[in-house]
């Protein structure tokens, strides 16, 4: 991660953001129970520019922008070929040497018709849905005589390319608290809870939380992550 310009937000040495009677808020104190419902519908900010209001978004100055080298792209249907790796482990060695990984339903269900490297995909076991919401992926494994129980095998695979609604990879975060993308909100940018499917090398597939065009943040989102933190956990407002 690139270190971000603090010095564009008016930030010196380690007064980062001023608000609340003092210059900063430790992680300590936050954790306290400093309460911010009260500036919940407050904009909150610093003087050269970079702003934050919830459900707005982030406004940041030209200047700014321009010093990040924010860009920004439309999420679009391409055709997406997934490319990625399952850790199965083995649990039969007769009369099949048997493997099975634990995925989420709806990962599971695409990979219905992809091809792995060096095992078969045998069905897909549903049984523990119920309780887990995970899908058993049951593999056959060609003969080996070192193979044991027990032991963990790494499969690759290759899945057919299917048309789907893509983001390129550096436009998601994974944070914490959930799955995001920065959404251009008029003149602000609006972090918003993505879910996502397949991953390629260059993009990922989003099953739900954008539309097609919309238009997001492709790059720098950590630094925007750590500018709404700042603004919203480090003391960004005033009374």
């Amino acid at each position: 991660m690139k270190p971000f310009p603090w010095f564009l937000l008016g930030l010196a040495g380690s007064v980062l953001l001023t608000g609340c009677g003092q210059k900063a808020h430790s992680r300590a104190s936050d954790e306290a129970g400093h309460d911010h419902s009260e500036h919940a519908d407050a904009e909150t900010g610093d003087a050269e520019g970079v702003t934050f209001k919830a459900g707005r978004g982030l406004q940041i100055a030209p200047v700014v922008a321009r010093a990040l080298n924010l860009r920004t792209t439309a999420a679009a249907e391409r055709p997406l070929a997934a490319e990625r790796s399952i850790t199965a482990h083995v649990f039969a060695l007769q009369p099949r040497v048997l493997a099975s990984a634990r995925l989420p339903v709806a990962q599971a269900t695409t990979l219905e018709q992809a091809a792995f490297t060096g095992a078969k995909l045998v069905r897909l076991d549903h049984s523990a849905v119920t309780a887990t919401r995970l899908v058993d992926l049951i593999f056959e494994l060609p003969a080996n005589p070192a193979r044991q129980i027990g032991d963990f095998v790494t499969l690759a695979l290759t899945a057919a390319p299917a048309s789907v609604l893509t983001v390129p990879r550096s436009a998601v975060l994974d944070a914490a608290t959930g799955v995001f993308v920065y959404v251009v909100n008029g003149d602000a940018y609006l972090r918003t809870p993505v879910t996502t499917g397949v991953r390629s090398t260059d993009f990922i597939e989003i099953t739900d939380g954008l539309y097609d065009g919309d238009v997001v943040v492709e790059t720098p989102i950590d630094q925007l992550w750590l500018a709404e933190l700042r603004l919203t956990k480090g003391g960004g407002h005033s009374h």
